[in-house]
């Protein structure tokens, strides 16, 4: 699998990516970091833990490395979370964490694949 075919299955934007970052070397280096970064599972504990604040703080993280990556898809299911957070709307939030996680294994998986060849 090639980046590119990797952004397709995402729903990711790769052109966008490609013309920030230039080279596939670069790419690839950040999007195989994506896999350590723990934003998504510091959310996930503060969520069950009812801490919405930092939930909160841990999702907009998310929400950010997925924009700086053109993870598109996952960025969009990050930035409803954080917004129904940011407003304390712990109802909204329960609603879309589905699609977040959903959201979210699906980029891990394909990432995994991507990284075995």
């Amino acid at each position: 699998m090639m980046l590119e075919e990797l952004y397709q299955e995402i729903a990711g934007n790769y052109q966008d990516i490609r013309e920030r970052l230039r080279k596939e070397e670069r790419i690839e280096k950040f999007v195989l970091l994506f896999l350590k970064d723990t934003s998504y599972q510091d959310m996930l504990q503060a969520w069950e833990q009812g801490n919405l604040e930092t939930a909160f703080r841990a999702v907009h993280t998310l929400k950010g490395v997925c924009m700086n990556l053109s993870f598109d898809k996952l960025y969009k299911a990050a930035s409803e979370m954080t917004e129904c957070l940011r407003a304390g709307d712990a109802e909204g939030a329960a609603k879309i964490l589905p699609k977040l996680e959903k959201c979210y294994e699906e980029h891990i998986q394909a990432i995994r694949k991507y990284q075995e060849g």
